[in-house]
């Protein structure tokens, strides 16, 4: 039976890494993909154009990654840009799909700064109620 990837994408080297291991896991479990990108912005006093400007930017860059899914065959593939911090996000959406997995990317930075800064991958590891797949950068 056929389940849902949740790939956190933003058009970054490391977010391309994580697409391309998406895309091997969907072909080895028959999966779809949903890319999943989190528009949501700490509120500021220009919040409203802000927000425009980053949902436009999420819709960018997962119709980006739609096509480049596509292309590497895999045609069950949605996108949706969710009005929440991105770890929220993604776990909004792979609780919402039922989804297998949440794949993301990482740049290789050091725990502890993942905790001080507060990194996507660090949250999912610590939040998740799925297995999260987190690709770093090739060499």
């Amino acid at each position: 039976m056929a389940s849902t990837i949740v790939l956190g994408y933003d058009g970054s080297a490391c977010a391309n890494a994580a697409l391309t291991a998406a895309v091997e896991s969907a072909k080895a479990y028959g999966d779809g993909i949903v890319v999943a990108f989190g528009a949501g912005v700490r509120p500021t006093a220009e919040d409203s154009d802000r927000q425009k400007l980053v949902r436009q930017m999420g819709g960018d860059w997962a119709e980006e990654a739609l096509s480049a899914i596509r292309t590497q065959g895999v045609e069950d593939a949605q996108a949706v840009v969710v009005d929440a911090r991105p770890a929220e996000a993604l776990l909004q959406v792979a609780s919402e799909r039922n989804a297998r997995m949440i794949v993301v990317g990482t740049h290789g930075e050091r725990p502890l700064t993942g905790a001080v800064l507060g990194s996507v991958p660090h949250k999912l590891l610590h939040l998740s109620t799925v297995p999260v797949l987190v690709v770093p950068v090739g060499p």
